[in-house]
């Protein structure tokens, strides 16, 4: 069983009677581990492929639970209660993520805080306690996956986008760049989602807020689409985006504009000649 999921990504072979050799299809890479054990190859393909990762644990509830370190309290219960069990505990760890961390914006380590733990026992909540790492690593990535999923589709079904983009810096002096996307879809309602929030580090230039902004536009296939760009008057953010990423719509306005000006020596020599 093991071996059929990880074989979507990795070509397995027998070295001898004790270790076997795993081809990464997605790197190219061999990595090497016991014969019938996969944890060097599940830790490969975390740490080096995490969104390939996060998309197999995310379809498989039995590796989910055991991820997230949420296990029955009583392992002889029948086996139908065995899995509700599980369930309604991958459920509390899926919405302390979502109300507590991402919606309300409490920090992951909340999870870890001793208050935290006796408020659950209070309440009589019988989960094993979960960390702030399993948190980061693996419940978020699923919701971001979700929601990533429902941009592109909404983007997709879009013909005409403006983007608003910004620059912001923390209290350590970490730059970000956020790119937000706005529209119309087909109801003409009004549609903004934010599609990327990067780190920006230095040099912060005109050339590399724009390459930036490519490789998001590419990562989401609406290069195309976009029609224009909203930002502030940063002199780098205007060097980036005027000639840019609309170079030729720019040359061709300007080259139109001009065609379409009077020839200012010929008005004036005909006011003369009246």
């Amino acid at each position: 069983m093991a071996a059929n999921k990880w074989s979507q990504f990795f070509d397995f072979t027998y070295l001898d009677e004790k270790r076997m050799n795993g081809y990464c299809k997605l790197c190219r890479k061999n990595y090497k581990d016991r014969r019938g054990t996969f944890s060097n190859f599940v830790k490969h393909l975390k740490r080096t492929h995490p969104l390939d990762y996060e998309k197999i644990i995310s379809n498989d509830p039995t590796y989910t639970s055991e991820e997230m370190n949420v296990v029955p309290d009583d392992q002889n219960q029948p086996s139908n209660t065995y899995t509700n069990l599980k369930q309604k505990k991958n459920q509390f760890v899926l919405s302390v993520t979502k109300n507590l961390v991402i919606k309300c914006g409490l920090p992951l380590y909340l999870v870890e805080q001793s208050a935290f733990r006796d408020f659950l026992k209070d309440l009589n909540v019988k989960v094993d306690p979960v960390s702030a790492k399993k948190i980061k690593n693996v419940v978020i990535p699923v919701y971001m996956n979700d929601v990533l999923d429902k941009i592109h589709a909404a983007l997709n079904k879009a013909t005409d986008l403006t983007l608003t983009i910004d620059g912001w810096s923390d209290r350590r002096c970490r730059s970000y760049l956020g790119i937000t996307c706005n529209f119309l879809d087909e109801k003409i309602v009004p549609q903004s989602y934010l599609i990327d929030f990067l780190r920006f580090k230095s040099p912060h230039t005109g050339e590399n807020i724009q390459q930036l902004t490519e490789e998001v536009l590419e990562k989401f296939n609406i290069k195309e689409k976009i029609f224009k760009i909203i930002t502030d008057n940063a002199s780098t953010m205007i060097k980036a985006y005027k000639l840019r990423l609309f170079g030729d719509e720019e040359a061709e306005v300007h080259e139109n504009d001009t065609n379409s000006l009077p020839d200012a020596g010929s008005e004036h020599d005909d006011f003369n000649g009246q």
